[in-house]
């Protein structure tokens, strides 16, 4: 990996780190959904430091092409994402139900006094 390639790397890692610290802070996202991408930024600035880990992980898995690893990587972890919001939106839709029952029970008890 080129020098040039490994700063271009560590330089947009390190930026979308702090995008993500940002939107914390400025409570556009909730800190449990951005532990999934800090945790990504950070691994992404050890690969780009330390390139030798992918070829590491690569020989460890017997995978022919470092860049599967990497895409593999990235893949597990939307999917693990894609989980997590799934499980969230469920949650809320079963509380928007009970939510709107209470209100027709009550509604209809108010018309009944």
């Amino acid at each position: 990996m080129s020098i040039n390639l490994r700063i271009g790397l560590i330089i947009v890692s390190i930026f979308f780190f702090f995008i993500i610290v940002r939107s914390v802070r400025k409570n556009k996202l909730r800190s449990d959904y951005a532990l999934g991408w800090i945790i990504l930024s950070l691994v992404l600035v050890l690969l780009s430091l330390f390139p030798q880990l992918a070829f590491w992980f690569g020989g460890l898995f017997k995978v022919i092409s470092i860049s599967n690893i990497v895409f593999a990587g990235v893949l597990f972890m939307l999917i693990a994402l894609n989980y997590i919001l799934f499980t969230k939106v469920s949650l809320l839709e079963e509380k928007q139900k009970n939510l709107i029952q209470e209100i027709a029970i009550l509604k209809e008890n108010n018309k009944l006094k």
